[in-house]
């Protein structure tokens, strides 16, 4: 049996910290959409980075979305003019934004999807659903991080499958391994939660038809970090010889490593891909228990930056042996997802490759 591997886009500093570390509040970031020739765009981000590592941007099909420091405003202007880009403004201070996700006001007693939460209260929310729900589910572990964590999941399975669960067809869904996308863990949980509550008859044959292996996240010291001391964090907190920290774990699988849209210095904020394959915990243990699973038929990835969805491979624009299969199960997706809240679909389902950009190291293309 096939394979198949999607990964689904939705829409939307000291290393040693404790406590008392200051949450930084990007006030007066600003937060551009950049438009305009590809190589200028790419020479625009390199010298902002260069003036300030700690700038934060996501490529896009067409340009790319950055957050501007006060500190380079005047830069950024400069080279906008320069390499003749459009620019829109989306924010004028995203501390705002932070400020209203992080507020208190939205949390409910029991867990929630009208909040965000830190890494502890979502493991805390699968414990009580595998407590709540023992017929149906148990907590795994997946893994471990740097910081001595377990990558905490879900296995859910239906009691009348319960002893010959092993020959059902796995489904593995990781999210979160970009600590900053905080969307994607609030969607696997949203999504656990469905599988294990609703009536909906065809949620229920959903659930009942495959053995689900669900973790909300993958990163769970990088998302910790990013939830307490720096909202925009993306990367593990593992430390390098030099004193920076932090690895993209999404660049740092055994595939191609290090090949495209990856970084070898430590201190980039965005794609260090680390010191050489599976250098960080969390993805050398979570490969590992993925190599244990039998009957593996999918594998999702869930981040957050528009409605995408994206098949093999990352950084090839070769295709893959069950390509129309996957192009058609991501269109019926894409287009049910239409159908239910008309969020127009920025692009796909394709290649990141051919849609995005080419990037190596990534897990979907090491699971093919």
């Amino acid at each position: 049996m096939k394979h198949t591997y999607l990964t689904l886009f939705l829409t939307l500093v000291p290393f040693a910290y404790s406590s008392s570390d200051e949450y930084k509040t990007y006030q007066n970031y600003k937060y551009y959409i950049l438009r305009g020739d590809r190589a200028g765009t790419e020479r625009t981000i390199a010298a902002l980075q260069k003036a300030d590592g700690s700038l934060t941007y996501s490529d896009t099909r067409n340009g790319a979305e950055v957050i501007v420091a006060p500190t380079v405003e005047a830069l950024f202007s400069d080279l906008v003019a320069k390499e003749n880009l459009t620019t829109a403004m989306l924010y004028d201070d995203i501390s705002k934004i932070i400020q209203l996700e992080k507020s208190i006001s939205q949390r409910k007693k029991d867990f929630s999807w009208t909040a965000y939460y830190d890494i502890d209260d979502i493991n805390g929310f699968l414990a009580n659903m595998s407590e709540t729900y023992p017929s149906m589910s148990k907590l795994i572990a997946g893994g471990k991080s740097y910081q001595g964590r377990s990558i905490l999941g879900l296995r859910i399975m239906t009691p009348d499958h319960k002893e010959n669960d092993s020959v059902k067809p796995v489904v593995f869904i990781e999210s979160g391994i970009h600590a900053r996308e905080w969307i994607a863990p609030a969607t696997t949980t949203y999504f656990i939660n469905q599988l294990l509550t609703s009536t909906d008859p065809n949620i229920t044959a959903l659930r009942d038809q495959f053995d689900w292996r669900i973790f909300p996240s993958v990163n769970p010291d990088g998302y910790h970090y990013s939830y307490n001391v720096d909202r925009y964090w993306r990367k593990t907190v593992s430390k390098s010889s030099n004193g920076c920290f932090g690895a993209d774990p999404n660049r740092n699988w055994d595939y191609n490593w290090g090949q495209y849209s990856s970084s070898s210095n430590p201190c980039d904020y965005q794609t260090y891909a680390g010191s050489q394959p599976f250098s960080e915990m969390e993805t050398r243990t979570l490969s590992s228990y993925i190599q244990s699973i039998d009957n593996l038929l999918a594998y999702i990835s869930f981040h957050s930056h528009a409605a995408i969805l994206l098949v093999p491979y990352s950084d090839s624009t070769e295709h893959t042996d069950n390509y129309d299969d996957l192009i058609k199960i991501g269109k019926t997706s894409l287009d049910y997802g239409y159908a239910v809240n008309k969020q127009e679909r920025y692009g796909g389902p394709a290649t990141a490759a051919e849609i995005l950009y080419k990037a190596s190291g990534g897990s979907m293309d090491w699971n093919q």
